[in-house]
């Protein structure tokens, strides 16, 4: 067997890339993993293979620069317009018989159901243990604060006007750290899911009525033939009103939020049996500056947050939320162009 036909029994998916960056061989796996034959791919630059998602660009610049692998465990590429995939990476270097590099092997295996829930599971264990302290230090905390708001009320009934802008503050500040508590709490929260079929459309409808007066408006770009999901409504309106939020204060009164729903027929997923499960999207974007590559990386762990004034507690709970119901969340941003991605796993009735 030549090695040419060993590469294409692979399930991994190989691309050979020369010195200069450039597609020398691929394997069929590759092939369908891109859609399209190696014929037309060879002699091109990566760059115009995975147009616009620099991560395996990248990647590949770090193995010819330190002469070493470097992987990155779970990214996605979009070989294709409204067409991504989740995927991890692989970009290894090739020598020859005195040791001198001659090129890049890059590896793409594409991410199975089972590795996704597993991923989100893994987050949540953090969240979880994040959550078991929020709600410890909320107790020890919330009932001190009723008292010194009850205080400051008394102070100000029996002191009168001379104190009252003191003991407003006192009040203010008391009811912004409640306020941060109940978020905590929120991170905490192990009630059961109260579940149903429910109608995505009917459920960001709903989140779209509550934020009615915010700016810009959201415009909605709705797959109507979409069918009902299983989930608890309370949780869904909770998980897309934080998102909405983010984008509509990312977007600023003069950009554009957009939520999208789709069957994810490019990010149905596999099982850990290779069978192939069909989930729902929803994506809300925003041309807002967009989130650092570092601030991607934990922007799901409580506490981390780019705003000024923010508690980054709400991507935690979404997090949390999309992970209950058996789906995940991913996100990809660049300057003017920000989308979360909510995949939910679709109703067999």
């Amino acid at each position: 067997m030549t090695a040419d036909q060993i590469l294409d029994q692979m399930a991994t998916g190989i691309i050979v890339l020369n010195q200069h960056g450039c597609v020398h061989q691929i394997n069929s796996a590759a092939e369908r993993l891109l859609g399209k034959p190696g014929r037309h791919l060879a002699g091109l630059p990566l760059h115009r293979i995975l147009p616009g998602y620099p991560v395996a660009i990248e990647l590949v610049e770090q193995a010819q620069r330190h002469a070493m692998p470097f992987r990155a465990r779970s990214t996605r590429i979009n070989p294709a317009p409204n067409r991504s995939m989740p995927v991890s990476l692989t970009a290894s270097p090739l020598r020859d018989e005195l040791g001198q590099l001659m090129g890049i092997l890059l590896e793409i295996d594409e991410l199975g159901h089972t590795e996704r829930l597993a991923q989100g599971s893994q987050l949540n264990e953090t969240l979880d243990c994040f959550g078991n302290m929020a709600l410890a230090v909320a107790h020890e905390v919330k009932n001190p604060l009723a008292g010194i708001r009850g205080i400051a009320q008394l102070l100000e009934l029996e002191a009168g006007d001379g104190v009252s802008d003191y003991t407003t503050l006192i009040r203010t500040e008391v009811d912004r750290i409640a306020g941060l508590l109940d978020r905590l709490l929120g991170l905490a929260d192990q009630k059961p899911m109260v579940t149903g079929e429910l109608n995505i459309h009917e459920i960001l409808d709903h989140v779209l009525r509550i934020r009615a007066v915010a700016r810009p408006e959201p415009r909605r770009d709705y797959d109507p033939s979409l069918p009902s999901i299983r989930g608890d409504r309370d949780q869904l309106i909770q998980l897309f009103l934080n998102l909405l939020h983010n984008g509509l204060e990312a977007a600023g009164e003069e950009g554009s939020v957009t939520i999208q729903t789709r069957i994810a027929h490019h990010n149905s997923c596999l099982s850990g049996q290779g069978r192939r499960y069909q989930h729902l999207l929803v994506a809300i974007s925003d041309n807002g500056p967009g989130i650092s590559d570092t601030m991607q990386q934990q922007i799901f762990l409580p506490f981390v947050t780019s705003k000024e004034k923010g508690t980054g507690l709400g991507l935690a709970i979404a997090q949390k939320i999309v992970q209950q119901h058996n789906g995940w969340i991913e996100l990809d941003s660049c300057p003017g162009a920000t989308v979360f991605r909510v995949l939910l796993p679709i109703s067999n009735g």
